[in-house]
């Protein structure tokens, strides 16, 4: 499929087209969303049904389940609501024996997806797997799992396309999604002009975005150690400005939770993310998501990750990886620095910022990096190359 944008007419057919789309957290909300409404616009009759969010309500996706509480972190977490899961998993799996819908659209969200993938395909319905499990990261066995419980596996980089193919998957390229969003137009002064950031005594000071997590248990784990380290770096550069795009989910109160006496203020801002990011000279990032729009945005990071102890137990013995950021990931190499786990301290944390702080010719040559990880990305149109192949699906019938 060309890895191009394009206008594609609305296809018409003799029958009502009905697509079941499952996401189970915010991210997939989002993704899964884009998705649906290139459905819709190619065509217009379209049934869309399953479990989601907000995001995907708006796209006309009639919700049976709704995905609050539902994103968790980690083994322990999902442990506390595994009940609910199973519940969630038995409720879908009637829907699609009744319903037979024509496509299945899974997004992300792979231990509780997998399983309905399977279901699926004993069931005679056909399987889109759109940003499918990390396999080429951990657990490589779900690969081949997945290539004989999916019709086709819409992967979001080159090298899991060839990874999902190796194990005998139909996987096509479809491109990332953060290409076609994760951007602004905007200066970094621009973007600071905007948050209020450009002080008229202060216009060379540093701005240190914080981006703790979509999570709560990120928030418990991280944030904790951001607030400490920015007050280490505030007795220094006292002039710093310091800014937290508040990600979906997350309340001001919690947030407020961790804030000590020696924390300096911090502006959090709200549905800017990406004004933020461009506004920042550096970010202090947790793994995930978030470090790629960091990397579409092109400002400098150190990514950060903490989970419970028996979480980081499970992960070091399932995978092999030392890198853990999707930048050093695609990179193959390690352009971003990890403070990962124990080594995520207030001192190292503080340490690693002033360094990047004191010297922008590492900043510059991070930039430069990430550019080069921006371009394996793919060209934007994933939503809409997704949505081709989930059509093909339900016209191959």
């Amino acid at each position: 499929m060309s890895q191009t944008s394009f206008y594609r007419e609305p296809r018409t057919g003799n029958r009502e087209l009905k697509i079941m789309i499952v996401a189970g957290e915010p991210s997939g909300d989002l993704h899964a969303s884009h998705v649906a409404y290139r459905l819709k616009a190619l065509c217009p009759d379209i049934m869309l049904f399953g479990m989601g969010g907000d995001e995907m309500a708006a796209a006309s996706v009639k919700l049976d389940l709704h995905i609050q509480d539902s994103a968790v972190m980690g083994f322990a977490d999902v442990i506390t609501v595994l009940p609910m899961f199973l519940r969630k998993q038995a409720y879908l799996k009637r829907r699609i024996r009744e319903e037979r819908p024509d496509v299945l659209l899974l997004v992300d969200f792979a231990e509780f997806n997998m399983p309905l993938a399977k279901f699926a395909r004993g069931c005679g319905v056909s399987v889109v797997y759109y940003i499918p499990p990390k396999a080429w990261a951990w657990r490589a066995g779900r690969a081949k799992k997945l290539a004989k419980s999916a019709d086709v596996v819409a992967a979001i980089f080159p090298f899991e396309a060839a990874f999902y193919g190796d194990a005998g998957a139909n996987a096509e390229f479809v491109g990332h999604p953060l290409v076609d969003f994760a951007q602004t137009s905007l200066t970094m002064c621009e973007a600071r002009e905007r948050l209020g950031l450009c002080g008229a005594d202060e216009p060379d000071a540093p701005v240190i975005g914080l981006m703790p997590g979509s999570r709560r248990s990120e928030i418990r784990h991280i944030l904790p150690v951001m607030m400490k380290a920015a007050a280490n770096i505030a007795s220094i550069y006292p002039k710093a400005r310091w800014i937290l795009p508040l990600a979906p989910g997350i309340s001001r109160e919690s947030i407020a939770e961790h804030r000590h006496g020696e924390t300096p203020p911090i502006q959090i801002v709200e549905n800017q993310t990406y004004t933020a990011m461009r506004a920042s000279t550096l970010l202090l990032v947790t793994s995930g998501t978030a470090t790629l729009e960091a990397t579409c945005i092109g400002t400098p990071m150190i990514i950060l990750f903490r989970t419970a102890a028996v979480n980081w137990h499970i992960i070091k013995m399932l995978t092999r990886l030392n890198r853990s950021g999707l930048p050093n990931l695609i990179a193959g190499r390690d352009i971003v620095p990890e403070l990962l786990q124990t080594a995520l301290t207030p001192d190292a944390l503080t340490a690693l910022t002033l360094d990047f702080l004191r010297h922008p010719e590492k900043r510059e040559e991070q930039r430069e990096s990430l550019q080069q990880v921006y371009a394996q990305l793919g060209a934007a149109g994933a939503a809409e190359r997704t949505a081709e192949l989930v059509l093909d699906a339900a016209e191959s019938l």
